[in-house]
């Protein structure tokens, strides 16, 4: 499993002048199964079944869009759960995977409607898929 670093692509003045842009799309998702689980269960692997009933609690649910269960903040009609008015609710360091590789792309704050992220291929949803179907597969 991979080990998620902060990336040095964070920019957090940037995230604060797109102003959650990327959040009021969609949240973000764990891709690091060993991170999410590091975070939230202080490193105790659950099986699907345990983490579907515990996710509630957390205000998260299992993003299935492709095909796999990836944890992933509640999505609102407004965005992510966890977007409040100041920012993210989340520590920096418990954000989702996918929120700390993005990186707004400075051009596009402009527009009125949304912001184009940049996501390294390594935090994408295809990875994510990977690493979470690898997880499963090894809890069975």
């Amino acid at each position: 499993m991979m080990r998620f670093e902060i990336s040095s692509s964070l920019n957090l003045p940037l995230c604060l002048e797109c102003g959650g842009r990327c959040c009021q799309g969609s949240p973000g998702i764990w891709v690091d199964p060993e991170r999410f689980f590091a975070l939230f269960f202080h490193g105790q692997h659950l099986s699907l079944e345990q983490l579907r009933g515990r996710l509630s609690a957390l205000n998260m649910v299992l993003w299935e869009k492709t095909g796999v269960p990836v944890p992933a903040p509640r999505s609102l009609q407004t965005g992510c759960s966890f977007l409040g008015v100041e920012g993210c609710r989340f520590p920096v360091t418990a954000r989702p995977c996918q929120c700390l590789a993005m990186t707004p792309n400075r051009e596009t704050l402009i527009q009125a409607q949304g912001c184009l992220c940049l996501v390294p291929a390594a935090f994408n949803r295809r990875a994510a898929q990977l690493h979470w179907q690898e997880y499963w597969q090894s809890v069975i």
